[in-house]
């Protein structure tokens, strides 16, 4: 059986759920598992799977997806729900389906068991088992065992999509530091402001949730995203003040699992410059602003700078659980609460001078 240790190992290193995939089928005797999550909108994101053919997963995202006549059934059990679709198949209406004719019965699919880790408006997060040819369905024994999984397989998802979202949030900074000196905007996909720096803020007029709309500034931003070349401008502050802004946008690749995470998330960073300078943090000024100690002020820059919480043992040499501890000590020191603010308080701290000048 699968431990509960294996579980919160793969939820902390993203390159464990495939193994871990691997052990859950093996303990059900199934053919092949995936993690995925669906977006009722979008369509589905497999994440993580073990034994399936790509080609087969290809043609369900291509082809069948529309016909998934067991799809209204996924959609409608509740979180925590854990079901088995043998007696589903059994159905005349079922079997004479095109997904059914084409897609399940050629590949000789006898059962699928989906466990909903997660439902939420809009999208579920599943671990889905099958069975194939000669296997048996799913019995009841079977489904209380995955039952009792479920609490901790779920604390997984949520873990890994917070931690690719920390991720995603450090390559934005990271992405603002490799450019010129100035002030950071971060915008969704619809142009709503994830964050903004409180000087630029001022000088355009606009907050965190606010839509970069048709202004001068706003059609600028927007020029900058739709090409690959920065976009000058000039705007005036409420009190008049002129300022010559130079937006440079650059587009994220970003993983959307990190869309379980409630709250909205940064699709395109741009990159506004006032004062031609690169950037450079001063991690001696932070420390000595909230009292870090050395080895926090060490876990803080390799945080920053890697933008990989995992790897901060490995890199440092520490225990996992003794870097976990530095970070909320470090969180609770600069009252950011997190990641994502940790390293936008710290960009603050950049300093004017040479690149790679100390």
């Amino acid at each position: 059986m699968v431990t509960v240790s294996e579980i919160y190992d793969a939820a902390f290193d993203a390159a464990l759920f495939p193994e871990l995939l691997q052990r859950i089928a093996g303990a059900f005797d199934a053919s092949s598992s995936f993690i995925a999550w669906v977006d009722q909108d979008r369509g589905a994101g497999f994440q993580a799977e073990h034994g399936n053919d790509p080609a087969w997963i290809a043609r369900y995202t291509e082809i069948y997806h529309q016909h998934d006549v067991l799809m209204p059934y996924l959609l409608s059990y509740n979180e925590g729900d854990c079901k088995t679709v043998h007696a589903l198949l059994q159905q005349p209406e079922i079997r004479s389906s095109k997904f059914y004719r084409e897609y399940l019965a050629p590949h000789h699919v006898v059962d699928n068991m989906a466990a909903i880790l997660v439902r939420r408006a809009g999208f579920s997060a599943h671990l889905t088992l099958l069975r194939k040819v000669p296997a048996p369905p799913f019995n009841a024994g079977e489904l209380a065992q995955m039952e009792t999984l479920m609490p901790h397989l779920k604390r997984a998802v949520f873990i890994q999509s917070r931690l690719i979202r920390d991720a995603g949030a450090a390559r934005a900074y990271r992405q603002s530091a490799s450019c010129l000196s100035g002030y950071l905007l971060q915008l969704t996909e619809d142009r709503h402001v994830v964050e903004i720096d409180a000087e630029v803020g001022r000088i355009v007029g606009l907050r965190i949730g606010d839509l970069v709309a048709d202004t001068i500034f706003g059609k600028t931003v927007i020029a900058a995203l739709a090409g690959d070349q920065p976009c000058a401008v000039e705007v005036r502050s409420p009190d008049g003040t002129p300022f010559k802004l130079l937006c440079e946008a650059r587009k994220l690749v970003r993983d959307r699992f990190s869309d379980l995470v409630s709250g909205p998330c940064t699709e395109h960073t741009v990159h506004i410059t006032i004062i031609d300078q690169p950037l450079q943090i001063a991690y001696g000024a932070m420390a000595d602003m909230y009292r870090l100690t050395p080895t926090e002020t060490r876990v803080l820059s390799d945080a920053v700078e890697k933008g990989d919480l995992t790897g901060i043992g490995e890199r440092l040499g520490m225990a996992r659980a003794t870097t976990r501890a530095h970070l909320h000590r470090i969180y609770s020191k600069t009252g950011t609460n997190g990641f994502p603010r940790l390293a936008s308080l710290a960009h603050r701290f950049a300093m004017a001078g040479e690149k790679g000048k100390k």
